[in-house]
């Protein structure tokens, strides 16, 4: 029977790469969700780390969780067991994240992504028998309805619908937001099934087919990544006007949508890439415990960011009127709280609050949440890595 995986079975990397992912979700929900101040009142210092943080942060953390994610879910179907038994066991851990993640939405932060992941998951489980020549046939479909769908929406005289008004109570806003997110998800949510999809193939490659990567090819994708990702960001900055002047078929914008959706996917994977590579290298020359201990409690550390990030907008008045600095200043000083949160934390038990009770839905009884010091022992870098 699958159980759950223990403290000791960890492996510290993969813990790292969701620390800083998690990271990068709390510079996004911060620099650009709460509603910013009016960009002409910036100073230099607001345009620049607003621009750095677009470059090197803005969708790249979002990429790796959704990997990791799909990862997650191979390492759990090579669990020893019954294929049938672990797919039912990993279903139930998704309905527990869907209702983790649609209270989280309704009651702190319309733009959730736990619920959609629980949702696409599902029916990424319906596909791990697939080849991995379907798998690649379907992120190209997903790719192409992602990209044309919009042109195809507005080509059949369909009205997009509307966007919620700002003012009045904040959750009943919050509510229209979280309707509004789900109605128009037919837009979004082929980029988390494409990423999801393509996580299952790197799951597939190096743990089910227990592939080994040198020093030598990590390095090279992490440059090749950083090349890539940098060279098609500077390409949708600086050439926008001269993708939208590209020759097209008719009167559609087929090509210019093509070209700019295929660019845009490739700056956030080329660099989410690098990331996980100079993490690697990283993690095998130091613990790099601030991280694996945010990566441990990711979910909590997750549902909490916005726990102390609303109310603490609610009552100072900042939504809507958030700089790049201020912004910044909220970032280290909810990431230093979380990081001294997490390590009070994991020294006295083995799971995270939300953890637990997401371990606790999926695998019947309560489990022990004291830690055991002795348990505490991770794996630096996965065993599919050649050193």
């Amino acid at each position: 029977m699958a159980s759950a995986v223990q403290p000791g079975e960890r492996i510290q990397y993969l813990d790292i790469i969701r620390g800083f992912a998690i990271t990068g979700v709390l510079i996004a929900y911060v620099f650009w969700n709460l509603g910013t101040a009016p960009s002409s009142t910036y100073t230099v210092f607001d345009n620049i780390i607003d621009q750095a943080g677009y470059f090197l942060i803005d969708s790249k953390c979002y990429t790796l969780l959704a990997s990791l994610f799909a990862v997650g879910f191979v390492l759990h179907m090579n669990k020893a067991g019954k294929k049938a038994k672990n797919l039912y066991t990993y279903r139930k851990r998704l309905l527990g994240l869907f209702i983790i993640g649609t209270l989280h939405a309704l009651v702190l932060r319309n733009g959730d992504i736990l619920a959609p992941y629980a949702i696409t998951a599902f029916i990424l489980t319906f596909l791990y028998d697939s080849s991995n020549t379907t798998i690649i046939i379907l992120m190209v479909i997903l790719f192409l309805v992602k990209t044309l769908l919009p042109q195809t929406w507005l080509a059949l005289g369909l009205a997009f619908p509307q966007r919620p008004t700002g003012g009045g109570n904040y959750w009943i806003e919050n509510f229209a937001w979280v309707k509004y997110w789900y109605v128009t998800s037919i837009f979004f949510w082929e980029t988390t099934l494409f990423l999801l999809l393509g996580g299952m193939l790197i799951g597939r490659t190096l743990i089910q087919d227990k592939r080994k990567l040198t020093i030598g090819q990590i390095k090279f994708i992490a440059i090749t990544g950083f090349l890539v990702g940098t060279l098609s960001y500077l390409a949708l900055k600086f050439y926008e006007v001269e993708i939208g002047r590209l020759p097209d078929i008719g009167n559609t914008l087929v090509v210019r949508a093509t070209v700019y959706s295929l660019l845009d996917i490739t700056h956030k994977i080329g660099i989410a890439s690098a990331y996980a590579c100079v993490f690697y290298f990283l993690s095998r020359r130091f613990r790099l415990t601030a991280l694996a201990n945010l990566g441990r409690m990711s979910l909590t550390n997750y549902v909490l960011q916005a726990a102390i990030i609303v109310p603490t907008c609610l009552v100072f008045n900042l939504f809507d009127h958030i700089t790049p600095t201020i912004a910044l200043a909220m970032t280290v000083a909810i990431w230093v709280f979380q990081v001294q949160f997490s390590k009070w934390w994991l020294s006295q038990h083995r799971y995270g609050p939300l953890e637990w009770v997401l371990r606790t839905f999926t695998y019947g009884p309560p489990m022990a949440v004291t830690n055991d010091q002795n348990t505490e022992e991770w794996a630096s870098a996965p065993a599919i890595l050649e050193s």
